[in-house]
């Protein structure tokens, strides 16, 4: 989208007027599709966990009033974290310019334009985001989530059969249930606590909230709908001992009638034998100077405070409470007296927490220290207060307790980390930006490619269409298809990177009288 038409007169007209929505009329087809698609339609789909689809003109006009004044209050797209603490991937936040050209869209009856000028709806990869897992970790049966309009919170244990250590690329959630899959938390577990709680429950798994019941070996992140998988930097990444076990906790969204869900876990190995692993530094109330307790009918602050002993390069940061928390912010402060602003959560909500990425990995100097401070509302004023009357709540697994966490992960620092981007390339992403009128356009992904890649391509009409790869001294290594007739619209198919030499390579798309080239690189 960065060459088209529409983009240059979006970004003239804002630049030249300061307004947009106020130079022209807004329609749907030209100015709300783009951004439904590229920030509502990964959750706002047919089997996704969203209340409603955003497909058509018609999905969009219908509820025109509805989707402006959830964009205008800041509650759609759910994207918690305050601008300018901490610059993170796959940000869904709206642009003041995005949210203005909804305001007078719905404001002046929701035309839609010209139907021609609608991009196509996105498409999204079955199975897997990254590509052929090395290895799926699939629920051992079916669930069913009663039909009672109650969430539920369920523990289920993977276990990965692995005979060896083996280190790992990437680890990618797969709903089976989108509909009811709210988000899920994944935890590595050597010392079968898992499954030892799992024996207790009567059905399969069993009930947790908050976290799995344990102390786990280890934190894997999680997932939350419209997350975008993706490969750790190269070098970086997990060590999963032999015999572990995958403890997934599961966020079953409210449904009234009965559904299932069978969920798995797809997993990618690196043959790197020296990878750096991915560690975890957790801000807890051992990390506090007073006792983590919450009287009734009081707002409460916390602070706690942890020593950065050598130089460490952060990834990735979580905050975590349960439904009292209203205020989250974790900073750090160097030896220099300099604060790094890490994240700050105004207005925390347990329905849609999440671990966020910065989009490179940012060096937080030896002799710091790293200050997360959390607010909490034990007050008949909060509407999410489990307690009615309010009651003294103290730290716990339970529903009705309360936890004080931040989790920190990241690496080691070495020279250069912070020109790391966590921001592998996929297919995915390079679909969002495949709309209808655009040239001739194509991405491979990953990249950099280690075993089955990913090539799609978008074609403005239907075409035959030849794929090549190429080394950086033109020589052709690799005919992937000849002459093969494709349709309209965004296509892909995958090739094996692994019989490729680890380099720098070229891969080129022909349909008709067009070419497209992109570069990419094997890793090994």
């Amino acid at each position: 989208m960065k060459n088209s038409t529409l983009f240059k007169t979006f970004f003239c007209a804002v630049f030249l007027t300061g307004s947009y929505a106020s130079a022209q009329e807004v329609t749907y087809s030209e100015h709300i599709a783009p951004i439904i698609f590229k920030s509502c339609y990964s959750c706002h789909r047919d089997g996704e966990v969203a209340p409603f689809a955003l497909k058509t003109y018609q999905d969009a006009s219908s509820r025109a009033q509805l989707l402006n004044h959830e964009i205008q209050e800041g509650h759609m797209p759910p994207w918690k974290p305050v601008p300018a603490h901490g610059d993170f991937a796959d940000v869904r936040r709206l642009t003041d310019a995005e949210k203005e050209l909804f305001q007078k869209w719905a404001d002046d009856g929701a035309p839609e334009g010209d139907p021609a000028k609608t991009p196509t709806p996105p498409t999204y990869a079955v199975g897997s985001q990254l590509g052929t897992p090395d290895l799926v970790l699939k629920m051992s049966q079916s669930f069913t989530l009663k039909g009672d309009g109650k969430d539920l919170y369920q523990n289920f244990v993977l276990p990965t059969g692995l005979l060896q250590n083996k280190n790992i690329a990437a680890i990618e959630f797969r709903p089976g249930n989108a509909k009811i899959v709210h988000h899920a938390l994944m935890y590595l577990d050597v010392t079968g606590a898992g499954k030892a709680l799992d024996a207790k429950s009567a059905e399969y798994g069993y009930v947790g909230f908050g976290g799995p019941g344990f102390t786990p070996t280890a934190s894997l992140f999680g997932w939350v709908p419209g997350a975008q998988a993706r490969f750790y930097p190269e070098g970086i990444g997990f060590t999963f001992p032999k015999n572990s076990d995958i403890v997934v906790q599961i966020h079953y969204a409210p449904v009234d009638v009965p559904e299932s869900d069978q969920s798995s876990i797809n997993i990618f190995f690196t043959d790197n034998p020296s990878i750096r692993p991915i560690t975890e530094a957790t801000i807890s109330p051992e990390n506090m100077a007073t006792s983590f307790v919450i009287p009734a009918n009081t707002v409460k602050s916390f602070k706690g405070v942890i020593n950065v002993p050598n130089d460490f390069s952060l990834m990735m940061a979580a905050p975590h409470m349960h439904l009292l928390g209203r205020d989250a912010k974790a900073y750090a402060v160097t030896p220099a007296k300099d604060t790094i602003p890490l994240i700050w959560i105004k207005d925390w909500d347990f329905m849609w927490q999440g671990a966020y990425t910065y989009k490179h990995l940012l060096k937080i100097p030896r002799n710091s220290k790293v200050y997360y401070e959390a607010s909490y509302d034990n007050t008949a004023e909060n509407p999410r207060n489990p307690n009615s009357p309010p009651k003294l709540v103290r730290w716990g697994e339970g529903t009705a307790d309360e936890m004080f966490l931040c989790y920190f992960f990241g690496v080691g620092y070495k020279p250069g980390d912070e020109a790391i981007s966590t921001e592998t390339a996929t297919a995915i992403e390079e679909e969002h930006n495949f709309y209808a009128g655009n040239v001739l356009q194509l991405s491979a992904s990953p990249n950099p490619a280690q075993g089955q890649t990913k090539l799609a391509f978008y074609l403005p009409k239907p075409s035959a269409v030849t794929l090549e790869i190429y080394n950086l001294q033109g020589e052709r290594v690799l005919m992937v298809l000849k002459a093969q007739s494709f349709e309209a619209g965004a296509n892909a198919l995958n090739f094996d990177a692994a019989n490729l030499p680890q380099g720098a390579y070229v891969v080129r798309i022909v349909s008709g009288n067009d070419v497209v080239s992109q570069q990419f690189s094997v890793v090994r």
